[in-house]
């Protein structure tokens, strides 16, 4: 593929599958929202960690003012999931 092609669509979040990798039991992530997209992005965003072998277990909403812009973000707690 030359330097102007396509890339592939994201299957999996690659920093969650390498925390999953090292053998870590839980994973802590900010998400900031992304413009022009109903939910900011969140719920795509959570597929893709859960798709690396872990479980949401909390999620908080936070709101960030920076230079008279508001910044949507949240944070998620997730736990590994056994692979049995």
């Amino acid at each position: 593929m030359g330097i102007f092609g396509r890339r592939e669509p994201e299957t999996v979040d690659k920093a969650a599958a390498k925390v999953r990798e090292r053998g870590d039991t839980v994973y802590v992530r900010v998400v900031h929202a992304l413009p022009g997209k109903q939910d900011g992005g969140l719920a795509q965003r959570i597929t893709l960690i859960e798709a690396a072998g872990w479980q949401l277990e909390h999620q908080q909403e936070g709101v960030r003012v920076d230079h008279g812009y508001r910044q949507r973000y949240w944070t998620l707690t997730f736990r590994a999931v056994d692979a049995a």
